[in-house]
């Protein structure tokens, strides 16, 4: 039976977790970030520390000197267990107390998971539908690239992608421009060119997205971070999405236009094998 470490204490998935003053419930004061293991490693945990750290400072969340990367490591690993291949769900709250104004900057944290079967990031042969959603607009302001737990425009994208019936949707920002998609962000190619949204487009900066980054960059392929307008995205040669537990995934169409995946693969390849 699965459990969960609630603030260094293992208890049962299934019991209770948040009294009626549990900030994140109340507020949705906190962060969190999404883990991916991989035959028992986690190789990008220091970046998604590094931007849950960034996101306590801001948010005012004091950091205990404990909060390590090996210290979460052994806390990921106690509920882990003999489970190697997982969805890592990483959440830490300002402690209880007070209202909207907070009285106590402490943090708890709690680390949950859930299996999967690939031991590495998997190709997808069949491409993602998209369209580009009408009813989400991103704001741009200094907490954009933070993963804070008020998912609220991501939820409604979520739903509006259901009603649509495609794998995902792009999301624009308050200035109409391409900043993300519901989970991942965005990338096309054009001209032997890689883009990608500015880090001031109002999406999340993901920690996948860091990988491509640096990949492009190793492998010579010249890489732009624009505003980019949706029509430009339909007029590129290729687009893909990437997050860190589902890796990259090609886009087939979007509002209908047909994509490849050739530069895509070369990356992806890239990727699996530094996974």
């Amino acid at each position: 039976m699965n459990e969960i470490n609630v603030n260094g204490t293992l208890i049962k998935a299934e019991e209770k977790l948040a009294d009626k003053d549990h900030r994140g419930l109340k507020y949705g004061d906190g962060l969190f970030e999404s883990i991916r293991m991989l035959d028992g490693k986690m190789p990008f945990l220091s970046d998604h520390l590094r931007r849950l750290y960034r996101g306590m400072k801001f948010l005012k969340i004091e950091k205990p000197k404990h909060f390590t990367t090996a210290f979460f490591r052994k806390e990921i690993n106690r509920i882990a267990g003999k489970e190697k291949n997982l969805r890592i769900r990483l959440s830490v709250f300002r402690a209880p107390g007070g209202l909207y104004t907070p009285t106590n900057n402490q943090p708890i944290y709690l680390i949950e998971f859930q299996s999967i079967k690939q031991n590495n990031w998997k190709w997808h042969k069949k491409g993602l539908t998209l369209k580009i959603c009408p009813t989400v607009q991103l704001p741009i302001n200094p907490w954009s690239g933070l993963k804070t737990s008020n998912a609220l425009p991501y939820i409604l994208a979520g739903l509006w992608k259901e009603e649509a019936g495609v794998d995902d949707c792009i999301l624009l920002n308050q200035r109409g421009l391409v900043a993300e998609a519901s989970s991942s962000n965005v990338f096309y190619f054009k001209n032997k060119t890689l883009y990608t949204p500015t880090d001031q487009s109002g999406a999340i900066q993901g920690v996948m997205r860091k990988q491509i980054l640096k990949l492009a960059k190793t492998k010579g392929i010249q890489l732009i971070k624009k505003d980019i307008l949706p029509a430009e995205l339909l007029e590129a040669e290729e687009v893909f999405l990437t997050n860190a537990v589902q890796g990259i995934r090609w886009v087939k169409t979007l509002q209908n236009v047909k994509f490849g995946n050739q530069n895509i693969k070369i990356i992806a390849k890239a990727l699996s094998e530094k996974g």
